[in-house]
């Protein structure tokens, strides 16, 4: 097994780095506090070519799909803004679902801006009733012509006050008779369609909210993939998005475990650093060896979607394990900074509350463990075999 990276990525990684620490990082906290987008900031991201990581030929920048790189690209954004991080892997994932089952019309009207940070396209699975349970949702989709017309809600709708579009999922009808789950690109300023935000206490910038359906109509054209076949084909393959969440929340902490070493290092009590202290030292290296697993466990995930591999399993692992540990580091250099570290005008505090929001996104840890049982222990249950 190879851990290291190839020169590609190595070139890649470093020329986001380089944007994360020179230019997100500096403005953070200023944007974090509010519930503007910086696009201005989310198009520079999109300057480097990164967007189109997973939307094909003549959007991708390689020559080929490489979950790993997207997975390096959202854990260096994240060291310098996780909320500007986290607004990239939707773009990720909408781009990939585009490429793979749009028509032909939506690919040309939407996939270009989309990729080039001029519009935002949302995504629309939970349901108030149903949260992860996908299976259970109640949004319709009746067939009438050649149109089809939506009724439901969905809710937790990550950047939905940003978006123009959304990709909702529906259980669909045609003739009276159901015809599976199937998944619509929708555009939201059309009769019919109306948002309410939900307050939340980080993740302020990107924001989520509820959309409601009453009666709106979309062309065939709006369908993605087959009717009937979302579970088949456009839901089946989000594997990769939780360690993507993950390395958000790592990048996240790793920042915060870097800064609080400066900090032990400088600052000092009864006659010498903090950091000598074994009670200050000491979380700092259980953080960095918890982070490290986490991270190894991330890339290891997201190296099996390159190898055409399954990792249902592994990415489950990866989504549970990673938040915990970034959620942990994050609290304790808080700590690690006393009043500092509690006072708004720091930042860290408002690092622990963005960073918290990966622990729920795709869902909780229960959600993870119950994918990672099924998959390790569940009815067709084998040894596992690397």
């Amino acid at each position: 097994m190879d851990f290291g990276l190839t020169e590609e990525r190595t070139a890649i990684r470093d020329t986001v780095r380089d944007l994360a620490r020179r230019r997100l990082e500096p403005g953070y906290l200023q944007r974090a506090v509010g519930t503007e987008f910086p696009w201005d900031v989310h198009r520079q991201v999109a300057g480097l070519g990164v967007f189109g990581l997973l939307a094909g030929p003549g959007h991708n920048p390689l020559d080929r799909e490489d979950y790993v790189v997207a997975g390096l690209v959202v854990e260096e954004l994240a060291y310098g803004d996780f909320n500007v991080a986290n607004a990239v892997i939707p773009v990720l994932l909408m781009s990939s679902l585009l490429a793979r089952f749009a028509t032909p019309e939506i690919r040309r009207r939407w996939l270009e801006p989309l990729v080039s940070g001029e519009t935002y396209i949302a995504f629309g699975l939970t349901e108030p009733h149903s949260g992860s349970d996908a299976a259970a949702m109640r949004t319709q989709a009746v067939a009438v012509g050649d149109d089809y017309v939506l009724t439901g809600e969905k809710t937790s709708v990550t950047m939905l006050a940003h978006a123009d579009a959304m990709i909702v999922t529906a259980r669909t009808s045609r003739d009276g008779q159901s015809t599976g789950v199937s998944a619509f690109l929708v555009e939201l300023g059309q009769r019919g369609v109306s948002k309410s935000d939900i307050p939340d206490t980080g993740w302020k910038p990107m924001g989520r909210g509820v959309l409601h359906l009453d009666g709106v109509r979309v062309p065939r054209e709006a369908l993605l993939g087959e009717e009937g076949s979302a579970f088949r084909s456009v839901l089946a393959g989000f594997d990769f998005t939780r360690p993507l969440l993950a390395l958000t929340g790592i990048g996240c902490a790793q920042y915060c475990v870097d800064k609080t070493a400066e900090y032990v290092r400088d600052r000092e009590a009864f006659g010498a650093p903090l950091a000598k202290f074994e009670g200050v030292s000491f979380p700092l290296a259980e953080h960095s060896t918890t982070l490290e697993a986490a991270r190894l466990l991330c890339y290891w995930a997201l190296w099996r979607r390159n190898e055409g591999i399954r990792h249902t399993a592994e990415a489950a692992m990866s989504k549970w394990y990673g938040p915990l540990m970034a959620s942990r580091a994050v609290k304790d250099c808080l700590l690690l900074h006393g009043n500092y570290g509690y006072a708004q005008e720091y930042g860290m505090e408002q690092r622990l509350r963005d960073v918290m929001a990966v622990e729920i996104a795709d869902g909780t840890a229960q959600v993870q463990k119950i994918i990672i049982a099924r998959e390790r222990f569940g009815s067709g249950f084998v040894p596992y075999a690397r």
